[in-house]
């Protein structure tokens, strides 16, 4: 098979191996993955990327499966639980649950198209380099608006710390699935980084040195170590100590460190008397005097919209991605390791932002991870 080097000669073929699906580039993936990062982007009140990605969840269902591939059961299994909780939960609190359920169910099949090998990992990891580096090149020149936070990157991110979320767990991706020369890495990367440092996302740039952490020493470590590893990364961003939270460029954040501790606790207050099944898809919402606002935490606002038992399958979900691909990670593999990077880059960001663990980037950093470990099946194509 003809190897295809620039992400604009795009030959559009079935995948049918695993060496095809990471050599070659699909324009569909591509195109509708670089979609992804504009966030701020609507039609009639939607979002573009939530559209583009059913496009892509359409097109993968008149694919067919690589080599076979199904959904691992366990998958399926956490998968389908969560759907019908959600949609339990929204019928037995009586609201409107339809477009969140939505939302939740095209997460659903990017998860399934990747793991069945419909999607071309190295077409939707140039896709969202591509994507990425346009954004913030855009947000640098002042394209897409500042949203409000003067002196921050913005633009089509919209909120710096959502923002940072889809640098920090995306970039992840795109730089470890475009391609696997460390020139073209790096040349990733630098946007990328840049753009997350611009942010001034305290968290955004914790998921990163975590990252960064992970690829260097902790992808050496086997599934226990590496697990116990990831679960003390998330119990130290949510317990740093004040003065170092507030320390240098940060010192001005104590007016909205304090908001911030204002509405988790009115989000305690919320879960407090929620049933087991929680109060229902898109209630993850608080009010603080005549203000609404967003949950300040996706692991309570999981539970706001499922109870426990969302959190706990969510989690399940993230944590099976996360070790079928050790084995990978450890014998030198960076695109496995870039793709548990993406996933610790989730449950960090998840500790201070409420719009993580059900949201796409955590889809499709899971659909990545499934994906490539469809190569164990196939022992000759060669490590990303």
């Amino acid at each position: 098979m003809k190897r295809v080097d620039s992400p604009w000669n795009l030959p559009d073929r079935t995948i049918e191996t695993a060496d095809t699906a990471d050599r070659e580039i699909r324009i569909t993936d591509f195109a509708l993955m670089a979609v992804l990062p504009f966030r701020s982007l609507e039609v009639a009140g939607f979002p573009v990327n939530e559209f583009a990605m059913a496009a892509l969840v359409g097109l993968c269902l008149l694919r067919p499966a690589r080599g076979g591939a199904k959904v691992p059961e366990v998958v399926i299994l956490l998968a389908a639980a969560l759907m019908a909780l959600l949609v339990y939960s929204g019928m037995a609190n009586h609201i409107d649950w339809t477009r969140r359920v939505g939302h939740v169910a095209i997460m659903c099949g990017i998860i399934w198209a990747g793991a069945t090998g419909r999607l071309s990992l190295r077409s939707v990891g140039a896709g969202l380099a591509a994507g990425l580096t346009a954004v913030v090149g855009l947000g640098l020149v002042g394209v897409g608006g500042d949203a409000g936070y003067t002196g921050r990157l913005t633009g089509f991110l919209a909120d710096p710390n959502a923002g940072a979320y889809f640098l920090a767990v995306l970039g992840a991706l795109g730089i470890f699935f475009a391609h696997e020369r460390w020139k073209v890495r790096l040349a990733i990367a630098v946007p990328v980084l840049g753009g997350l440092m611009l942010t001034f996302s305290r968290t955004g740039l914790l998921a990163a040195a975590f990252a960064v952490l992970w690829i260097v020493l902790g992808r050496r470590l086997g599934a226990v170590g590496g697990a116990a590893v990831v679960a003390g990364l998330v119990w130290l961003t949510g317990n740093i100590p004040d003065d170092l939270v507030l320390y240098g460029p940060f010192s001005n954040r104590s007016g909205s460190d304090a908001l911030r501790e204002r509405i988790i606790a009115q989000e305690h207050v919320q879960l407090a008397d929620a049933p087991w099944f929680g109060h229902g898809p898109g209630t993850a919402r608080v009010r603080i005097g005549e203000l609404e606002f967003f949950f300040h935490n996706s692991y309570l606002a999981t539970r706001q919209e499922g109870g426990w038992p969302a959190l706990v399958l969510v989690l399940a979900l993230v944590a099976y991605s996360f070790l079928r691909l050790s084995r990978r990670a450890r014998s030198g593999d960076l695109a496995a390791a870039g793709a548990q990077a993406a996933l610790i880059g989730v449950a960090v960001m998840a500790v201070t932002l409420g719009e993580v663990l059900l949201d796409t980037p955590m889809a499709v950093a899971v659909a990545m991870a499934l994906g490539h470990a469809l190569r164990d099946e196939s022992p000759g194509a060669p490590d990303g």
